[in-house]
C-alpha cells in the first residue's frame, strides 16, 4: 500500500513548516540510533521520498556541505534542510527537534532517574541496539546505492570513490584527510576538462 501524499512545503503556513520540521527531526533523532550517517538515511527517506520536498540533487548537496563543515552531523542537516525549507525558523525548528530527545533523556538521567541508566545498561536493551544498529548500517549501504548515480559520476568519480574508500578502510586514514583529498581532487578534474575544452574549440 503507497503511502497517503502529504502537501507540499510551499502549500503550509510558515508555522506549519515549523512544526513539521520540528516534529519530523525529533522523530528521526528520537527513534534513529547509529550516528550522522544513520541520520542521513533517515532524513533522505522522510523529505525526499515521503514528503518530496527535497529533490536528489538537494540531498547530494546537504552531503557535501555537511560532510565538510564542523559539527555534528545530526544538527548540520537538521540546519541545512529546515535552511533549505524555511530560513532561519526552519532551521532552528529542525535543529530544536533534533537535539531534543538526547537532551530530554540526559536531563532524566541526571536529575536522578536512575531507572533509565538501568534500562540502557541491561543485557536485553543492549541486544536490541546492537541488532537495531546492524539494521541501521544496512539502511546507510542502502541509501548509498541509490544515491551512487548522483554522487559518483564519471571515470573521475568513481576513481576518487575508490581511493577514499580503500583509505579508509584498509589504510584507515582519517575522513577529514579524505574529504579534503576529494575537493583538491575535483578542483583539478575540472581545471583539467576545462583546458582540454578550451584546446578543442581552438
Amino acid at each position: 500500500m503507497s503511502e497517503e501524499k502529504l502537501p507540499t512545503y510551499s502549500a503550509l503556513p510558515a508555522w506549519k513548516r515549523d512544526i513539521s520540521l520540528f516534529w519530523a527531526y525529533f522523530k528521526i533523532a528520537a527513534l534513529v540510533v547509529g550516528g550522522g550517517y544513520a541520520i542521513l538515511a533517515a532524513a533522505r527517506r522522510e523529505f525526499v521520498t515521503r514528503r518530496e520536498w527535497l529533490t536528489e540533487d538537494e540531498m547530494v548537496e546537504m552531503m557535501a556541505v555537511t560532510q565538510t563543515v564542523p559539527g555534528i552531523i545530526a544538527c548540520n542537516t537538521a540546519a541545512y534542510i529546515g535552511w533549505k525549507i524555511d530560513g532561519f525558523r526552519g532551521a532552528a525548528s529542525a535543529v530544536l527537534g533534533a537535539v531534543c530527545p538526547s537532551f530530554l533523556i540526559i536531563l532524566l538521567i541526571a536529575s536522578g532517574m536512575t531507572f533509565l541508566a538501568d534500562f540502557f545498561a541491561s543485557p536485553a536493551v543492549r541486544g536490541a541496539f546492537r541488532a537495531v544498529t546492524a539494521a541501521i548500517a544496512a539502511m546507510v549501504a542502502v541509501t548509498g546505492v541509490k544515491m551512487r548515480k548522483k554522487t559518483v559520476a564519471g571515470s573521475d568519480g568513481v576513481a576518487i570513490a575508490l581511493v577514499c574508500f580503500l583509505a579508509i578502510t584498509v589504510i584507515r586514514i582519517s575522513p577529514p584527510y579524505m574529504i579534503a583529498f576529494a575537493v583538491i581532487s575535483g578542483i583539478v578534474f575540472e581545471a583539467c576538462r576545462r583546458t582540454r575544452r578550451t584546446a578543442e574549440a581552438r
